[in-house]
């Protein structure tokens, strides 16, 4: 998701503007975001980690990116922000092979989970 998005996102409402449509449903525009999304939502549903620590893991990328010089932080993605927080909190908690759910690997192969 690409835009200026950078003072709208209020954790109390669940999803960024940029990640719901007029229906109340995320919205993806390549298939690695919805991997990225369905991978954070059933790590949390299976109990790995509760969904509130992702959350606070989504605002603290997001914090980073919008205190970040503005010639610094490249433009407005929304799942980049995402996946650079379900990275640090799977590889904290040493959910998934290493990379997983880097950057490099959206479209590649698939690693195995530990």
């Amino acid at each position: 998701m690409s835009g200026d998005h950078d003072d709208d996102f209020d954790p109390e409402a669940g999803f960024h503007p940029s990640c719901v449509g007029d229906v109340g449903r995320p919205e993806f525009d390549a298939p690695w975001q919805r991997r990225a999304f369905g991978l954070a939502v059933a790590l949390s549903e299976f109990g790995h980690y509760p969904w509130e620590e992702f959350q606070q893991r989504l605002i603290g990328a997001i914090g980073a990116w919008q205190e970040a010089p503005s010639d610094a932080r490249g433009r407005w993605e929304y799942y980049e922000h995402w996946v650079a927080a379900l990275s640090g909190l799977v590889d904290d908690r040493g959910l998934l092979e290493p990379g997983y759910v880097m950057p490099e690997d959206r479209e590649g192969g698939v690693t195995h989970a530990r």
